[in-house]
């Protein structure tokens, strides 16, 4: 628009507006160049523009003196003056605000830092992230791997969020723990590194997604996040190569991941105990093949023997570059479009912070790594999802999509307890019950970084369910599985889901239930004297498919978050086998003479139907939440294409876990690291 009359005209002079041998106002004297600066939003070039009607007024249009200053002026804006712009940590919401960005990342988590971090490798590119959380770098609670659990329900670190009521589980919700800090859920999370299955991501591919979102699209991508250095070849595993040294792992990338070297006294025989229930032994799971029994990598830094996540490895060693800002305490309430037909446009993100509600502006897009709890709950509050529940809480709708919030998957947890028979045998317990034990410990992890604060879950395993089951109870619960599915209303997306997890079972060749052991209890602290250990099963491919949903247009309250644990009779077959093979691993020597009796599930537990009530009152999260802003057909399950562009948008991507559309059989933290690095490349290919 051109500028009003007003703006630039004086009474009372020559070049008043009333002048009847003058123009009205400068404007035909501009030259156009000029023109689309001054009218170009947030270039900011009226201190020039007014110097230069001062001058020319001042001049009375003498044309020898004028033309020199414009020239002036064209010199001075060959280079566009940007806003102010602000860069690395920061709290200051007024200035983020202001400032220009290429890209603005919401979620400051997992992925959202990889994403900061490599489009910022280039330096005409600039980034905004903003992140609820705060930083907590150098800090025990995040850095120390044996106090691994110790930040889960504290609002420091964590959402805090829970499941609405579930009618599967007798009308009891489920406590659903979520990073909110600098690094996200990876600066929470237990640490554990692992690829999925091949068949895992191939899958994927099957459900009509293209771009190379398979296993052959992926391993690139692992192996450019990691830094691996094998394990030691003398481990309780007794395994004959060094874990870490198979083909195709990574060693030249940001996450630290390394090997425990430190094991207790306890997953020696553990281990043993497995391997003769016919477990077979896998000493390089990366390999497209997780199966078996296997020392587990970490995000462990063996140099340090603290934590490796994406605040600490990918944000501080870039945090210096002048293109990169990440506000901290502040979130984002909605995204900003405009829609001059075709697709939206995502023009920026309004957050609050401090009470205070800003917009900041993004030029070229807007990126979403929130995670599956908070990314639909963010698309549907800014008019993406499905019409009828946006147009009942009064959101004008962007883009109509029922897909938004559906197709939530999470691997349902069940942990088992036991008592030692030895109280005396180093547990991560011993070192929040014994001063002596913790001091002694504490040195030595200071000063050389090993020992027992180093510690992590390392003696994982996963099962094709033929390892545990009969022909004929596998033939069983199939069948009425199936039954079940036909009962019930689900979506060609999702049943076409089904076939494909229905015919990995069959083949018996992608893992579906896992076992790990954790030398103490997850997350406690406890001064008791007496001893622990944790075995937990986990169905790692399980059928349930929950939802994500809003309920309200307050931006600030938590999401509608329905896990619909055990929907199927299947997944709860699952984890009664589990855990009556973990009560028969406590009952098999050499791991039977260390453990006197159950705890939880009690000895009294002993029936099928036993421990599936156990299972109704106990079964939780393992806090891998996948699919609800998924890969896939739009109108077929879709939210995002290939490219992560969120359907009916040219310019809004999802860039964390909500884009996977089906679970993989493994811990997920290096698949969304994976994503993000690849997705990072879609972008800036599309630069």
């Amino acid at each position: 628009m051109v500028p009003t009359q007003h703006l630039y005209c004086r009474e009372g002079t020559s070049f008043g507006c009333g002048s009847n041998d003058r123009p009205n106002h400068i404007w035909e004297y501009l030259p156009e160049w000029y023109k689309m600066l001054v009218i170009k939003p947030g270039i900011g070039h009226t201190p020039f523009f007014l110097l230069f009607i001062l001058y020319f007024n001042r001049m009375r249009y003498n044309t020898l003196t004028v033309l020199p200053f414009v020239a002036l002026i064209g010199k001075s804006l060959a280079t566009p003056v940007k806003r102010s712009q602000v860069n690395g940590i920061t709290s200051d919401a007024a200035t983020f605000a202001q400032s220009s960005f290429d890209y603005v990342i919401v979620g400051g988590g997992t992925a959202g830092l990889v994403l900061a971090a490599r489009l910022t490798e280039d330096s005409a590119v600039s980034v905004g992230v903003i992140e609820a959380g705060e930083p907590r770098f150098d800090d025990l609670n995040v850095d120390t791997p044996a106090y691994l659990g110790q930040a889960l329900f504290n609002p420091l670190y964590d959402w805090v969020y829970e499941t609405v009521p579930q009618t599967t589980l007798n009308g009891r919700s489920v406590p659903l723990n979520l990073g909110k800090m600098i690094g996200g859920s990876s600066a929470l999370n237990f640490m554990i590194w692992q690829r999925g299955s091949q068949g895992d991501y191939d899958n994927w591919s099957q459900l009509g997604i293209d771009g190379g979102w398979d296993w052959a699209g992926l391993l690139p991508y692992f192996e450019k996040t990691e830094n691996v250095t094998s394990g030691p070849l003398d481990t309780p595993y007794n395994f004959t190569e060094r874990a870490g040294s198979g083909f195709g792992e990574g060693n030249s990338g940001p996450i630290a991941v390394s090997y425990n070297n430190f094991y207790s006294t306890l997953e020696g025989p553990y281990a043993q105990s497995l391997l003769s229930l016919g477990v077979p032994e896998n000493a390089d799971p990366d390999n497209g093949d997780t199966t078996g029994l296997f020392n587990s990598a970490a995000s462990v830094d063996v140099q340090t023997g603290n934590r490796t996540y994406s605040g600490r490895n990918y944000l501080l060693p870039n945090v210096g570059r002048s293109n990169l800002a990440v506000l901290v305490g502040a979130q984002a309430t909605k995204i900003q479009f405009s829609q001059d037909g075709g697709n939206a446009t995502a023009t920026g993100v309004q957050f609050t912070s401090g009470g205070t509600n800003y917009t900041v502006s993004a030029d070229k897009e807007v990126i979403l790594s929130t995670g599956s709890l908070r990314t639909p709950q963010l698309l549907e509050l800014s008019g993406i999802g499905d019409e009828a529940r946006l147009s009942a809480l009064g959101i004008p709708v962007v883009v109509a999509n029922s897909d938004v919030g559906e197709n939530l998957q999470d691997h349902q947890t069940l942990n088992s307890g036991f008592l030692l028979v030895d109280p005396d045998i180093p547990t991560i317990d011993t070192l929040f019950s014994n001063a002596s034990f913790a001091a002694t410990q504490m040195e030595q992890y200071l000063t050389d970084h090993t020992g027992f604060f180093t510690y992590t879950p390392s003696a994982l395993s996963f099962h094709p369910l033929q390892q545990f089951w009969t022909d004929d109870e596998l033939d069983a619960a199939l069948a009425q599985l199936q039954t079940e599915i036909a009962q019930t209303n689900v979506s060609s997306f999702i049943s076409k889901q089904f076939q494909l997890q229905i015919d990995n079972i069959k083949q018996g060749q992608v893992a579906q239930m896992e076992l790990l052991f954790v030398a103490g209890v997850l997350g406690a602290s406890s001064n008791d004297q007496q001893n622990f250990v944790d075995m937990s099963n986990f169905a790692s491919r399980p059928f349930s498919r929950g939802s994500v949903h809003i309920n309200t247009t307050d931006p600030l309250a938590y999401p509608q978050i329905d896990t619909a644990y055990l929907q199927y009779t299947f997944d709860k077959q699952v984890l009664i086998k589990g855990a009556q093979v973990t009560r028969n691993l406590s009952q098999t020597a050499p791991l039977s003479n260390f453990v006197s009796s159950p705890l939880s599930p009690s000895a009294n537990v002993t029936t099928d139907q036993d421990f599936e009530n156990y299972i109704i009152e106990n079964v939780g999260t393992e806090w891998h939440q996948v699919g609800t802003a998924s890969l896939g057909p739009f109108g077929e399950g879709g939210v995002v294409a290939s490219d992560l562009i969120v359907y009916g948008t040219s310019n809004l991507r999802v860039v964390d876990a909500s884009i996977m559309p089906m679970q993989i059989g493994a811990h997920i933290q290096a698949t969304v690291y994976a994503i993000a690095e690849k997705a990072a490349d879609i972008i800036k290919a599309a630069q």
